[in-house]
């Protein structure tokens, strides 16, 4: 008699408009993730969308983002669907908050737990 395991899927769908891609669930891609998000929402920050000279580099900025999160030309069919570069600063931040959540649900640690231990850790100092 032979066991029989169910494989697990190592990607979460995330649905834009009318495209789906997958976030990588695979233990480098989890473990990076963080790291990465934080380094392109400050070169975000550090950017100015509403001005014409930076346009560019918003566009390149988020390309590095939604490529990292979703894969190799995912930037350029979500900006092709929609060619806003604000919509796709929104459409990166639900994409990061929503593979923060699912993650959390995954490792069955809140957002709440990691505030609470990064609150006891500063405190420390």
């Amino acid at each position: 008699m032979a066991i029989k395991i169910q494989t697990q899927q190592t990607g979460i769908p995330i649905e834009i408009g009318e495209l789906t891609f997958y976030f990588d669930t695979t233990d480098e891609n989890i473990f990076s993730f963080e790291k990465k998000q934080e380094k392109i929402m400050k070169e975000l920050d550090e950017l100015n969308p509403q001005d014409d000279a930076d346009l560019e580099d918003v566009k390149e900025v988020l390309r590095r983002g939604f490529d990292l999160f979703l894969g190799k030309g995912a930037f350029d069919k979500i900006y092709d669907q929609t060619p806003s570069v604000l919509a796709c600063l929104s459409y990166l931040e639900q994409v990061g908050n929503g593979i923060a959540a699912e993650l959390s649900k995954m490792s069955g640690v809140s957002a709440q737990d990691k505030a609470k231990k990064y609150a006891k850790s500063k405190k420390k100092k």
